[in-house]
């Protein structure tokens, strides 16, 4: 046998035990929803490991009008597992902004709208529960209740393995 031959048998047995690991330094796209709750991409049951795990968990939705178009990302303040199929995430309240289209950027130039907290619950099944809330006399000001395409991250956790739920011993 020759040394080249011998070489490329040494670089493959290398590269064949390998594992490449994801950088737990990154956030990766596990699952992704459509408004009516069907699965776009990737696997619930991954979701549902990786938060049974304690991952990381990042939630992103979007909107596209006729001129804008508008991303969001938020780590939610409570995650739950419904009868271990569905996911549900409450995100911390958000005093609100003006935005200004025309330049691009953000603002508290309504200094009404610091007096408003902006509250959601959001799902995998694409809900997405939203009011305006007034903290100072505890009323609801306004409820928005809709659909969106959710994608659901996580960060630093090996999704592959399977985890009992959390109730189990």
């Amino acid at each position: 046998m020759n040394k080249v031959s011998i070489y490329i048998a040494i670089l493959f047995v290398c590269f064949s035990c390998h594992k490449v690991k994801q950088s737990a330094s990154y956030w990766s796209p596990i699952y992704k929803n459509d408004k009516q709750g069907n699965t776009v991409f990737g696997n619930k049951k991954d979701l549902i490991n990786a938060i049974r795990k304690g991952a990381l968990v990042r939630i992103g939705w979007g909107a596209k009008g006729k001129n804008h178009s508008i991303e969001h990302l938020s780590d939610p303040i409570w995650i739950a597992i419904l009868d271990e199929t569905e996911v549900i995430v409450h995100l911390d309240p958000q005093v609100l902004s003006a935005i200004d289209w025309e330049n691009l950027t953000a603002n508290y130039a309504d200094s009404t709208l610091i007096e408003k907290e902006w509250r959601v619950v959001l799902d995998t099944k694409g809900n997405f529960d939203a009011i305006w809330y007034d903290p100072v006399t505890r009323k609801t000001i306004e409820h928005r209740p809709q659909n969106q395409t959710i994608t659901w991250f996580v960060k630093g956790i090996d999704t592959k393995t399977d985890i009992k739920s959390l109730f189990e011993e």
